[in-house]
Parts: C-alpha cells; sequence; structure tokens
C-alpha cells in the first residue's frame, strides 16, 4: 500500500504533463504552457488563496511542482542536463526562508528528509545512469506527498 500512492500520484503527474494543449511546441508560448499545466493541475484544488502569505505560498509551490515536471520530462527523454539543472533549481529555491512554512518538528524532519532526497537526485543525475535517476526521483516524489499528507492531517490551510 505504501508504494501504490506514490505511483499513483507520479501516474496522474505524467497523465497531466502529456494531456494536449493549446501551444505545445511554440517555443514563443512556453510559458503560456506552463502556467496552462500549472493552472489545470491546481483546479482540482478547491482553496483560493485570499492573504498575501497564501498566495505566496501557492506560487512557491507551483514553482516546486514546475521543476519536479521537468525532472521528470529529463527522465522520460534521458536528458540528464535537464535533470541536473531542474534539480539545482529544486534545491535552490528549498533552501530559502519562504520553504519553511510551518513551525513544527515533524514538518523539520520531512524538510530535511526532501533536502536529503534532492541532493541524492542530483548526485545520481551526475552519474547519468537512468534507473538511479528515476528511483532518486521517486524518493524525491515521494518526500512531497508524505509532506503534504502531514501538512494535511495536521490542519493547516495552504
Amino acid at each position: 500500500m505504501r508504494f501504490i500512492v506514490p505511483l499513483l500520484a507520479i501516474s496522474l503527474l505524467a497523465l497531466l504533463m502529456f494531456k494536449p494543449m493549446p501551444g505545445i511546441g511554440q517555443p514563443d508560448n512556453r510559458q503560456n504552457v506552463e502556467q496552462a499545466v500549472l493552472s489545470e493541475m491546481f483546479s482540482v484544488h478547491n482553496h483560493v488563496p485570499q492573504d498575501e502569505d497564501s498566495i505566496a505560498r501557492r506560487d512557491f509551490m507551483r514553482a516546486k511542482l514546475m521543476y519536479t515536471q521537468k525532472i521528470f520530462a529529463g527522465l522520460t527523454i534521458g536528458d540528464f542536463e535537464q535533470i541536473h539543472e531542474a534539480v539545482l533549481e529544486v534545491k535552490a529555491i528549498t533552501g530559502g526562508s519562504q520553504w519553511v512554512a510551518i513551525d513544527n518538528p515533524e514538518y523539520k524532519r520531512l524538510t530535511e528528509e526532501f533536502q536529503s532526497a534532492a541532493a541524492r537526485l542530483a548526485e545520481a543525475a551526475e552519474t547519468e545512469n537512468i534507473d538511479a535517476t528515476a528511483l532518486r526521483y521517486y524518493n524525491l516524489a515521494t518526500s512531497c506527498i508524505d509532506c503534504h499528507k502531514h501538512i494535511r492531517a495536521a490542519g493547516y490551510e495552504w
């Protein structure tokens, strides 16, 4: 059961990534396509942030999601440079103070787990071993899911 939920989440991300959308393949429309993908993915979430902190947190999480999607796309086409660059972006944005959203020991542990998973993913991408890199991506995705489960269970509002 522990592996079914993460696999379903990864499968959902893959389906959403490859859903036909207007503008795909047009370099000058790339930002619009990325925004459309993010809007589609977050449209299932009924919470509409109202305050500045919630809006900033939402935008931050969307950026993190965009980079993790680029990692997944890099895995599917075997582009280790894209994977490595996207992992570096994930590590950069999650290393700042905006990342620490909740003062809670379990959240802190999950944050450290995520950052460790990102570091291991970067190391695996450098070896250009697709199997090791895919496994490290799975670990990264699982750490995201675990953290979001904790946030929901603890009743925090995003």
